[in-house]
């Protein structure tokens, strides 16, 4: 399957430059998809969140297939993130390595809870600044922000994943 979807890529890669459009995001995006893809057909979770994921794989899927390999990339990623938020409460924040490397530092989860809400926070007011700054029209975009408020006492870390969904969903807006 992993040769297969490679040449795959190659195959993309090699069309678009004969077509004359960024090969690199296309291959982003198929890769995107083809992940999403992947975890849509085991997600289980909160149904309210998985709807709206379902939504943004549709959406990305029509992106793809119109040629706008950004805004595909962009909408799977924030898929992706619905789906994993709607699974629970995360443990640990994006990145973080507990135990394992150079980067634990003596910590080991120390503070964690404290330091996911802070970022979570962090992300939350940056989502809704973006909102606001560029005038973003998708519904979607408000609902996320708005739950993610609404969640950030009580469950930071779903709060941070529904602002990061946020925020891919305004760059795949705005085209950047």
């Amino acid at each position: 399957m992993r040769k297969a979807f490679f040449g795959f890529l190659i195959l993309l890669a090699g069309l678009s430059l004969a077509q004359g459009t960024d090969y690199r995001q296309a291959a982003l995006a198929a890769s995107a998809l083809a992940r999403l893809q992947a975890v849509a057909q085991g997600a289980t979770g909160e149904e309210k969140l998985l709807s709206w994921a379902k939504e943004l794989k549709a959406r990305a899927e029509k992106s793809y297939e119109a040629k706008a390999y950004f805004k595909a990339a962009r909408e799977a990623q924030a898929a992706l993130l619905l789906y994993r938020a709607a699974q629970g409460e995360p443990k640990a924040p994006m990145g973080y390595r507990h135990g394992r490397g150079p980067r634990d530092w003596g910590y080991r989860g120390r503070d964690l809870p404290a330091r996911l809400g802070s970022r979570a926070q962090a992300l939350v007011d940056r989502a809704e600044k973006e909102l606001a700054y560029y005038r973003a029209q998708d519904a979607l975009v408000k609902a996320l922000v708005a739950e993610a408020k609404g969640r950030l006492e009580k469950e930071p870390g779903r709060a941070l994943l529904l602002a990061q969904a946020a925020l891919a969903l305004i760059s795949a807006e705005r085209g950047f």
